[in-house]
């Protein structure tokens, strides 16, 4: 007779409210031990929720939780596997403490899990090692980017060598380079350690296709499990990305990039953003590194780079909400600044937190953006229902919109940005945490702005798929502009084969110059401690609480 399968964990009929909203609807869910398990969608499907409740870090409400053989309502068992899991949670450094350094991180997790002195030394000299933090052993977590804070938050979890590996969304909002080298870590800690489970949430769809299994969630229910291969083939569908849409329902699966990437059209344009040694300070910290742009009326050009890499300040420099310590910028040939409203009236504004006023309903949030904006009162009805059939949103307009879905949000968001009909739009990440096909329609929403009305589109993205779609982008990272021009031109030049090589390549060519020469783990360099070691590439060895 066959064994069973090992099950990491196990949930059955398994339900979960905040308050009115349901984050999870009647789940039956068995997830297998030894392998990568993806949770896939986007924000709000419930995939934070679910982790929370398998690592017994949330409340059971109704239903049955199983982790590691057991029941988490049982506080004995829980009691006995807690300290056998790892939970990353979401957030850039959100398991971390921010105002301790990098070793004091490590050195407080590893008393937490009381490793004794020696092999806690061990231990934290292996980890740094490995993820290339050894050269910042005394650097505070609140200065490291984000892609250091997501190792480090790594390190932390793996101190104690876990049996179970849970991390939510750990790779969102770092750079491609930073990414890469975490899932390489996490291979190398696998084929060491091939009896540890890893459940995964992930918005990154391209990162999904690596994983052993996955599980596509949508409005806190399970819509399908198995391999990538499995749920494409199923689907029909080439991409996992286009697989989800259709699990969802989505019927607007085309590609937007079709009216897209018409760069050679803009080049004889006026100039709508010019920036020259664009600068900006904040203390000692660099944050945007005298930057050139040129932007043609009617582009639609996107900036592209991991979270806290400067586009954000960029934007609020060219805005006029945020002034330049160097070199300065110029919107439609005038100078930008924060008193020429007549300047900033020709300009629409999406931020990254979606400018609302959740309180109120769809309609009333038109209606005040009308008013603020100054619209004749003649107006405002009629370029209200223009709006409310151009961007779909008839069926929600006397719902608040805290309630609403998220892509009906971000669809409002950009309603509200163009209100006032601008020549200029600028939006702040936009498309972070919606599924696909709400991307998707977004996008030919930004196209049929651009082509058809000639507005000026400037979007910043950490999504590859969506800096596709431009007609031209601007690589950043650090502060600085690695590369501009079309996209499948800076493919071409990079010699890669795709827009995410080429980036890589580019940070490569900037950051590994810093970095000292790689020390192999076990070398008599090694041997000597992390003040002489410099960046080790992953390949340590794991044994419970040590090295082996």
């Amino acid at each position: 007779m066959t064994a069973p399968p090992m099950l990491a964990a196990r949930l059955a009929a398994v339900s979960l409210r905040y308050r009115h909203t349901v984050a999870l609807a009647d789940v039956q869910l068995d997830l297998p031990a030894a392998c990568i398990v993806g949770l896939i969608g986007p924000d709000g499907v419930g995939k934070s929720s679910l982790l929370a409740l398998i690592a017994g870090a949330r409340r059971i409400q109704s239903g049955t939780v199983e982790t590691l053989g057991g029941s988490m309502v049982d506080r004995r068992h829980r009691e006995r596997v807690c300290p056998r899991i790892a939970y990353m949670p979401q957030g850039l450094g959100r398991n971390l403490y921010a105002s301790l350094s990098v070793a004091e991180n490590l050195d407080f997790f590893g008393r937490l899990f009381a490793l004794e002195h020696r092999a806690r030394s061990r231990r934290i000299d292996e980890l740094l090692q490995a993820t290339g933090l050894a050269e910042f052993p005394n650097r505070p977590v609140g200065q490291l980017s984000g892609g250091m804070k997501q190792k480090l938050g790594l390190c932390c979890a793996l101190i104690h060598d876990p049996d179970l590996l849970i991390l939510d969304e750990p790779t969102t909002g770092i750079d491609p380079l930073s990414r890469r080298q975490f899932w390489e870590l996490i291979g190398q800690i696998r084929a060491r350690r091939p009896g540890m489970s890893v459940l995964v949430a992930t918005g990154y769809f391209d990162e999904a296709e690596r994983f052993d299994r996955l599980v596509a969630m949508n409005a806190g229910r399970v819509l399908a499990a198995g391999t990538p291969a499995m749920l494409k083939s199923r689907l029909g569908a080439t991409r996992l990305e286009e697989a989800y849409a259709r699990l969802t329902g989505a019927t607007d699966l085309g590609d937007a990039d079709q009216a897209v990437g018409a760069a050679a059209r803009t080049a004889a344009r006026d100039i709508a953003i010019e920036a020259r040694g664009l600068t900006r300070r904040f203390g000692s910290f660099l944050a945007v590194d005298h930057i050139d742009l040129s932007i043609a009326r009617g582009e639609i050009f996107g900036f592209v780079g991991p979270n806290g890499c400067g586009k954000t300040t960029t934007m609020k420099m060219l805005t006029g909400l945020l002034p330049a310590n160097d070199g300065g910028a110029r919107l439609f040939g005038q100078p930008v600044a924060a008193g020429n409203i007549a300047l900033r009236s020709r300009v629409g504004f999406m931020s990254q937190s979606f400018s609302l006023y959740t309180e109120l309903t769809v309609r009333q949030n038109l209606e005040l953006h009308a008013h603020l904006f100054h619209l004749p009162r003649e107006r405002i009805g009629q370029r209200i229902a223009a709006l409310v059939a151009q961007f779909g949103l008839a069926d929600y307009l006397e719902q608040s919109a805290e309630h609403v879905p998220l892509g009906v949000r971000q669809r409002l968001s950009l309603a509200v940005a163009v209100i006032h009909e601008p020549e200029l739009l600028i939006l702040d990440e936009p498309t972070s945490g919606v599924d696909p096909a709400a991307r998707n329609r977004f996008w030919r929403l930004l196209t049929r702005l651009a082509r058809e009305r000639a507005v000026t589109i400037f979007i910043s993205t950490h999504f590859m798929n969506e800096a596709e779609r431009c007609d031209r982008i601007a690589l950043m990272y650090e502060g600085r502009v690695l590369a501009q021009g079309p996209p499948v031109e800076i493919t071409r030049n990079a010699g890669a084969a795709t827009l995410e090589d080429a980036f890589i390549a580019h940070i490569e060519r900037v950051a590994l110059p810093r970095r000292a020469p790689i020390v192999p783990a076990g070398s008599s360099a090694n041997k000597r401690g992390a003040d002489t070691a410099r960046v080790a590439k992953p390949g340590f060895t794991f044994g419970r609480h040590g090295a082996n």
